[in-house]
């Protein structure tokens, strides 16, 4: 029996989960300097593992890496594009409501 259905698994799984990540970021269109770093290395990491499957011609490894690296470099560019922007707004979110430059509402 072949196991290379099992790495075909785990690569369908990887895609589900970074539907509800890609619906988010569209939403909130909102990330900060954390999220953009974390997006980096895992693009680094995930380049790391598709420049091993090349170089050892496993071709199961890179079907599986191959994808993922392509939703990486989306995710990392939807996050910096949205710090970018984001950059100089203060929203917090209390309940189901965004309130932008929250301090300023404060009295002194």
């Amino acid at each position: 029996m072949n196991p290379d259905y099992l790495m075909n698994t785990a690569t369908v799984l990887f895609f589900i989960c970074y539907i509800p990540e890609f619906y988010a970021n569209y939403i909130n269109k909102n990330a900060n300097g954390y999220n953009v770093l974390e997006k980096c290395v895992l693009l680094l990491a995930t380049g790391f593992g598709l420049s091993y499957s090349i170089t050892t011609k496993n071709t199961t490894l890179m079907i599986n890496y191959g994808p993922l690296f392509g939703l990486d470099a989306i995710a990392l560019i939807m996050r910096a594009y949205y710090a970018y922007t984001n950059r100089y707004r203060n929203v917090r979110i209390i309940g189901e409501e965004y309130i932008e430059n929250p301090l300023q509402d404060l009295p002194i």
